[in-house]
């Protein structure tokens, strides 16, 4: 549908640029006449009438044939008024409206007579210029047609530096994402990922792990113990971290990391999004990872009641 609907912009564009080449004079006159153009008086009727700054019979035919056209012309140019232009706004308006629920062909057909609703509005238009204003008002469309070009390469440059940038071993699936939460990268489903608190069914509870992998070899982990449905919330989070990154901690600090070695086997970690294939060069990645996991507040309470929690992975029974 985009290379149809660019071809007729195209020769709505082209029609438009026709259209003001074309257009003299002589078309002037033929608009000027359509608008019922009296016809002039000469001799004794116009002897004592004034036309201008002299008598109408100091001046020649030709030049009250002139006077006659420049007045028709003047009440021309308030042909399309102010009503006239807001009603043609909302036919228009109101055709984009219909254009959803219409198929390609009708999307076409609609976008077709608007154009040429367009182009009868600047033939009218230009009809009541004489040619300096066509050739004023050409030199302005050529102006803006180039602005429109400039624009649009500035519009694309920007478009490509702003161009979202992910981790592609990590996440190979990132293109065919949506980019709207940043948090739908690395999919990772895990048990033993909630504190029992005397319930151990708990710790058979599903955790998914929706994560933002980066440049670093980072990620930050959405974590949804509920799914991630549509009233679904996060109850925490995981960082995640190397074990270069690992080894930068303070012994004080690295009791609260657990080590994806041991820990994903023991977690029973799925990849629901992935398959065996693409899994192949990330699990050598991962296994040499350590996590931190917080929880914003317990599963089983209505808010989010007193302090953040760093959960201990390593810790909990099996």
């Amino acid at each position: 549908m985009n290379k149809q609907l660019a071809v007729v912009f195209s020769i709505a564009i082209l029609l438009t640029v026709t259209v003001v080449a074309s257009i003299d004079l002589s078309q002037t006159a033929d608009a000027v006449k359509s608008k019922g153009t009296t016809t002039p008086k000469y001799g004794s009727d116009t002897k004592s009438k004034v036309c201008g700054d002299r008598l109408c019979s100091e001046i020649s035919p030709e030049q009250r044939m002139n006077q006659n056209m420049q007045s028709s012309q003047g009440e021309m140019k308030m042909d399309m008024t102010h009503s006239n232009k807001e009603e043609m706004k909302q036919k228009h308006l109101q055709m984009l409206k219909d254009m959803k629920s219409m198929s390609k062909t009708e999307i076409i057909d609609s976008m077709k007579n608007m154009m040429s609703d367009h182009r009868d509005m600047m033939i009218e238009k230009m009809s009541q210029m004489d040619r300096q204003e066509m050739m004023n008002h050409m030199d302005k469309m050529i102006d803006k047609m180039s602005k429109m070009d400039t624009k649009n390469m500035d519009m694309k440059k920007t478009h490509q530096k702003m161009k979202p940038l992910y981790n592609e071993m990590l996440n190979p699936n990132q293109i065919s994402y949506p980019n709207v939460v940043g948090f739908n990268d690395l999919h990772i489903g895990a048990i033993r990922h909630l504190a029992p608190h005397g319930d151990d069914s708990k710790l058979e509870v599903l955790v998914h792990h929706h994560c933002k992998v980066y440049d670093d070899m980072t990620a930050s982990c959405l974590l949804f113990p509920t799914g991630m449905g549509d009233q679904d919330k996060p109850y925490g989070m995981e960082y995640i971290i190397t074990s270069e990154q690992f080894e930068e901690l303070s012994d004080d600090e690295k009791k609260y990391w657990h080590y994806h070695l041991t820990e994903l086997p023991r977690a029973q970690a799925i990849f629901a999004d992935l398959t065996d294939e693409e899994l192949i060069p990330l699990r050598p990645i991962l296994d040499e990872t350590y996590g931190k996991v917080f929880y914003f507040w317990d599963t089983d309470d209505k808010y989010p009641i007193g302090e953040p929690t760093v959960l201990v992975i390593q810790d909990l029974p099996e």
